[in-house]
């Protein structure tokens, strides 16, 4: 029964090693008609695919080298070392490289910036190390990135970006700075790195002000509120500082909107997305140079170690008409031999009756607008009177939160008022005896002061709370407001025989908020938490109090080992006026105001039943802030 199996098994082995070899014949170079050998160029770049860049320099390169007569075999491959950015990555990539090209014949490799001939150097070309390499970038490359590769030249274009800043101050005299925006990702931070002293060895007095090493929604941000008289330059960022991968349009297409300068590049196929212009690369042009250097080259006639192409062969002063109009720039201040696209035409010598319907129509648009702007004007009245009653509600809210707790304060207040009586009346017999003992006075008076600072902080709490204010936004430590408004509900607890615990995070949470409302709505929880409580027997009273600090959010939570929530009352705990409190008369905006005031800070309030011990967790979360917050004790970083 097993023998057929077998044999069937066998044979499969022995024809595994020819169906391998058969795509690998495949792909190994052909002699041409005339038997010759066709030489293999392999065009190795760091970035990846999808960037337009790239497929021009390699379509320029392929159309130049296949209108030769001795037409190469050319293959294209990408690091992707910008998006990928694991140490062990490249190292792989070699791999798979000196596995794929194992049986295909690579005469040279043709190197697309800095990094990819970096990559060859690091092992001595492999996987190709029999290959010629020539090397391609903009300016130069160090000595560093070609040790170790006997056989490599190179193409220099020219840095051009000195001169699109000449550009920019001729059609923008008054430019002062330039922002700098680039990627994040380690491949662009060491490719843009010295950007900013490119920028000031122009002596054209302009600033560098760098736009890296951020998220694209924070770089978004900061360009609309650029100081004046700042021109802003895009570096083509891949990666922001969340490894958000940007696709080669979305910065053009998310800053140029929103910045309050005018927005430049230096690539040819970026104008027409926002940006004003100025010198641009010609990509198509850079990989034909490439292409007829390389084949002069393989060749074997005299060539130059290094060739450097000069700007005038691959850039031109190319500019958007509209930004032009944006900015209010003149064309007569552009250089000599702009280009200007999308010129816009002349809209009343070709279209005067469709013109004058539309101003028809504008008018009429007008008369509407100015309706809905009386119409939101008095909608903005009304959000105003109802954030002035929200007000209103948390303070009555505050107050009645304050009468629950009226009891346990006075007792609380009792307690070191009737200390600070008795250690007087200790004092006046001590002074009143023959011989008084100073030592010992002092330790009264000692005492005396202690007991009135926590009789004093008691009232300083309570009259903070009692206080009305609109809200106050600053930046909060939450682990100090958690620990404030435990120290106010305190005594109520102790009054209910509620054990109270405190639980907080390290390093502590910072938020943006207003310190007495965050405070009541920590206090509403608690004491609700307190009411439910008051079912279960004394020793098994706990509501225990937690702060925890996420990478982006500072969540707040309070839990008791209560009855929990009934399923029936869940779905309506946060809805206005209503209460589960009927013995103790509740009114039922507690938590809706609770839920009001955490709303107004960017947060969410929820509520569930607690698995396995019993009891139900309250709890918020507000977003954390990456900022520093000051206090008596000095700066502490969050």
């Amino acid at each position: 029964m097993l023998a057929k199996p077998a044999f069937v098994i066998g044979l499969f082995l022995l024809l595994i090693p020819g169906l391998l070899a058969a795509p690998q014949r495949a792909n190994a170079p052909q002699p041409s008609a005339e038997g010759r050998h066709q030489p293999g160029i392999l065009m190795l770049n760091v970035d990846d695919v999808s960037r337009p860049w790239v497929n021009m320099i390699a379509d320029g390169f392929r159309e130049a080298a296949l209108r030769l007569s001795e037409q190469p075999v050319l293959y294209f491959e990408s690091l992707d070392a910008v998006r990928f950015e694991e140490p062990e990555f490249l190292g792989r990539q070699r791999d798979w490289l000196r596995f794929k090209y194992r049986n295909v014949s690579i005469d040279m490799v043709v190197t697309i910036g800095e990094e990819s001939l970096r990559f060859l150097s690091h092992q001595h070309g492999e996987p190709w190390p029999d290959a010629a390499v020539l090397y391609m970038e903009v300016g130069g490359v160090s000595a560093e990135s070609r040790a170790g590769l006997s056989r490599a030249t190179g193409v220099i274009f020219e840095d051009q970006f000195p001169a699109a800043l000449h550009v920019i101050k001729k059609i923008l005299p008054d430019t002062e700075r330039v922002a700098i925006v680039t990627g994040a990702s380690d491949v662009e931070v060491a490719r843009f790195s010295g950007f900013p002293d490119k920028v000031r060895r122009t002596n054209l007095g302009l600033e560098p002000l760098v736009l890296g090493g951020l998220p694209i929604a924070d770089i978004v941000k900061r360009v609309g509120s650029l100081p004046p008289h700042t021109a802003v330059f895009m570096l083509a960022p891949v990666v922001d500082a969340k490894g958000q991968v940007l696709s080669p349009t979305r910065p053009c297409e998310l800053i140029s909107p929103v910045a309050n300068g005018p927005t430049f590049t230096m690539g040819r196929q970026d104008v027409g997305c926002g940006v004003v212009g100025g010198l641009v690369r010609n990509w198509n042009i850079v990989g034909r140079i490439l292409a007829e250097e390389a084949m002069a080259r393989l060749r074997g006639g005299p060539v130059q170690d290094v060739v450097h192409v000069p700007m005038s062969r691959f850039s031109s002063l190319v500019f958007d008409a509209r930004q032009l109009d944006r900015w209010k720039i003149p064309e007569s201040r552009l250089p000599a031999g702009s280009v200007v696209e999308y010129r816009r035409p002349s809209l009343w010598r070709d279209y005067r009756k469709q013109t004058l319907a539309v101003l028809g129509v504008i008018a009429l648009q007008t008369a509407l607008i100015v309706g809905l702007v009386f119409e939101h004007r008095r909608r903005r009245r009304a959000e105003v009177e109802a954030r002035r009653h929200f007000t209103t509600m948390a303070h009555l809210d505050r107050r009645a939160a304050m009468g629950q707790l009226t009891a346990s304060l006075a007792h609380e207040l009792n307690q070191p008022l009737g200390a600070i009586l008795r250690n007087a009346e200790a004092a006046s017999m001590v002074l009143a005896s023959g011989e008084p003992r100073l030592s010992e006075v002092k330790e009264i008076v000692e005492d005396i002061r202690r007991d009135d600072k926590r009789a004093a902080a008691v009232i300083r709490r309570l009259r903070a709370l009692l206080q009305k204010h609109e809200l106050e936004m600053e930046l909060l430590d939450m682990n100090e407001v958690a620990q404030e408004s435990v120290a106010v509900a305190a005594p109520d607890a102790s009054a209910r025989h509620v054990s109270l615990e405190l639980e907080l995070c390290n390093p502590p949470g910072v938020v943006h908020g207003d310190r007495v409302h965050l405070q009541q709505a920590l206090l509403n929880l608690m004491l609700n938490g307190l009411e439910a409580l008051a079912q279960m027997p004394p020793n098994l009273r706990k509501l225990t109090i937690r702060t925890a600090c996420g990478p982006g959010s500072v969540d707040v939570s309070v839990s008791d080992n209560g009855p929990g929530i009934a399923p029936d009352v869940a779905p309506h705990i946060f809805e206005p006026f209503f209460s589960t409190k009927t013995e103790s008369g509740g009114m039922g905006l507690g938590l809706s105001i609770t839920r009001s005031i955490i709303e107004a800070h960017g947060g969410t309030l929820t509520a569930h039943n607690n698995d396995g011990h019993g009891g139900a967790t309250v709890r918020f979360s507000l977003p954390q802030r990456r900022e520093r917050v000051h206090d008596e004790a000095g700066l502490r970083a969050h």
